[in-house]
């Protein structure tokens, strides 16, 4: 009779451990604590960049903080609850609680990601077609939307947690496959239109030039404005979608399934990205640098202010 009770349990255990890889399982709480920490750090600085520099009052950078946000959920939330899994999958526990948070806010924050992204390309799109003088502002009609992207992203995350596994698996792939269709089609009209500008600058003759010089000034530093902005987006995308590769695999080939080490691994690559975003804003934005850079300071010279005191 106890068999009976203890048996479905231990069978459910025994799928869900890596006790035969604890090495890969130890590598991947290593990884993924580094990951924690550094993206927690990074994406708050983002986030603190943003709302404290009038440079940044444009809704790139307030998407942006959009994207920081949900790294920061999952670099702050997700990939804890990740160690705490992987141990006990080392230790062939079950812990299903922490197993349905780890994929309720995994959830919500990767839509997030994606939708934000998706919003991001439509919104630069939409100001460098110039569609009825469309503002480079943060609007209220941009914060709604803004809203909707989040609202929209906790309606996914339940859907994932009440229905089948292996359906919304493929409605995941479905709208992964619409989002990338939505962000590679803005792009290709924001370069078509930058290069088409850049080609009439070209022809202008150089008596007009002279009348508008600093017109043309202005123009030309718009124009390398957005592809900054466009190529920081694309390099975001091709990371994320490097990174994620491997679970959506796995959602495609064993949409059923959502254990095993190469899963494990697949989750670990997938989450730490969120710890590599902020580097990237950095290295394509000269703005973050001097933002990071200000904040940095501020907090280490207040530091040593305190620690003076105490000495």
């Amino acid at each position: 009779m106890w068999s009976n009770l203890t048996d479905p349990i231990t069978n459910e255990c025994k799928k869900y451990s890596i006790s035969e890889q604890a090495a890969i399982g130890y590598v991947m709480i290593v990884v993924n604590v580094i990951a924690s920490v550094a993206g927690t750090i990074g994406n708050f600085l983002v986030c603190i960049a943003v709302f404290t520099s009038s440079k940044m009052a444009s809704s790139f950078h307030y998407f942006i903080t959009s994207l920081a946000m949900a790294d920061m959920l999952i670099c702050g939330v997700d990939q804890p609850l990740l160690i705490a899994l992987l141990y006990g999958r080392i230790h062939s526990e079950c812990m299903k609680a922490l197993f349905f948070a780890f994929r309720l806010i995994g959830n919500f924050a990767c839509a997030i990601s994606l939708l934000t992204l998706g919003l991001i390309s439509v919104d630069r799109c939409l100001f460098v077609i110039r569609v009825c003088e469309y503002k480079n502002t943060m609007t209220m009609k941009k914060f709604v939307a803004l809203v909707i992207v989040w609202t929209l992203s906790i309606v996914y995350s339940a859907l994932r947690m009440t229905i089948n596994k292996k359906i919304t698996s493929y409605i995941t792939v479905a709208g992964f496959g619409l989002g990338y269709i939505t962000i590679l089609l803005s792009y290709v009209v924001i370069f078509v239109q930058i290069r088409r500008h850049c080609r009439n600058q070209l022809l202008r003759d150089t008596e007009s030039v002279e009348k508008n010089r600093n017109k043309v000034a202005i123009e030309q530093v718009e124009g390398r404005k957005e592809r900054r902005f466009a190529n920081t987006i694309i390099l975001l995308l091709f990371v994320f979608s490097a990174s994620w590769a491997l679970l959506f695999y796995r959602r495609m080939t064993h949409p059923a399934e959502d254990y095993g080490i190469w899963y494990n691994i697949g989750r670990t690559v997938a989450l730490s990205s969120s710890a590599f975003n902020p580097f990237l804003y950095c290295f394509m934005n000269s703005e973050y640098r001097k933002a990071f850079k200000r904040i940095l300071l501020k907090v280490f010279t207040r530091v040593n202010k305190g620690y003076k005191k105490i000495s």
